[in-house]
Order: structure tokens, then sequence, then C-alpha cells
């Protein structure tokens, strides 16, 4: 129940309800390889983003050690790239550790406020800067809440 979405919505003129709804979970899992947008310097795009959503967590898990040098890897959207991880050097980013800030962690962490309840209507992507990421696995995975009609989020 971690991951249910309260609003309040008008029913007729003056009354109100409350309402409970479960976030909408996708996941993507991105293989970086050095070429442009898995792992090249620039942009890396991770999920399309319709109409305005409400990202009520985001995450991501190393599924296998980055390589890359002295690359740097941030997690945004679309005109502000650090929006909910700034940068940090990719190979500090080891198997099985939580990015969620930039000081991953292999315990446990709380979640940032940057990774929680953050209104968008941009694409979710991460950012590579300072060199390639030639190597390594990340799972990013959004639990979010549409709030316009067309409110989605797609993996790539």
């Amino acid at each position: 129940m971690s991951n249910l979405t309260r609003a309040r919505v008008s029913i007729g003129t003056t009354r109100f309800a409350d309402v409970v709804s479960p976030s909408v979970r996708v996941e993507k899992l991105i293989e970086f390889d050095g070429e442009a947008g898995t792992g090249a310097q620039g942009s890396v795009p991770l999920f399309t983003v319709t109409g305005a959503v409400l990202i009520d967590k985001i995450l991501a898990v190393c599924e296998e050690d980055l390589v890359g040098a002295s690359a740097t890897l941030a997690l945004g959207v679309t005109g502000a790239t650090t929006q909910f991880i700034a940068a940090t050097t990719a190979t500090n980013i080891d198997v099985d550790e939580l990015w969620v800030s930039d000081a991953p962690n292999a315990n446990a962490i709380a979640l940032p406020t940057a990774c929680l309840n953050t209104l968008i209507h941009q694409d979710i992507i991460g950012t590579v800067a300072t060199a390639d990421i030639t190597a390594g696995q990340i799972r990013i995975v959004v639990l979010y809440t549409p709030i316009s009609a067309d409110g989605e989020v797609t993996p790539v």
C-alpha cells in the first residue's frame, strides 16, 4: 500500500471525496555500450512522457558495474537534466547499489525529496557527460500518477 496516491475530487458542485489510487509502475533497463543514446556523451532517452504526470517515486538499481573512465551520469527531464539525480561519477555506481543521489548506496537509503512527488510533462532522460559510459546496466523504476487525461510514462 506504500505506492498509493491520495487525491481530492469534486462530486457535484459542493461535495468532495477522497480517492486513493495506486501508482502506475514502469521500468526500463538501460544497457550502456558507448553508442549514441546508450552511453555516448549526451542524452540517453529513457521514458516518453505524454501529458502531465506526477512522479510519485523514481529510483534506480545498478545491475552491472558501469564502465567509463571519468564519465558522469545524471537523471532528469528534457530541459532539467538533473531534476532527480545530480551528475554522479559512473564508475561509482556498482552492481546491486541503489542510485537515488550522487552517492550510490549498497545497503539502504531513504529516497531524497528530488525523487518524490515531482510534477512533469517532459521526457525522462539520463545525461552522460565528460566521457562515454562503455558498459554496465541500470534499471530505472518509475511510480507515477497521471494528472492530465492523457498522462502516461512509457519506456523508450
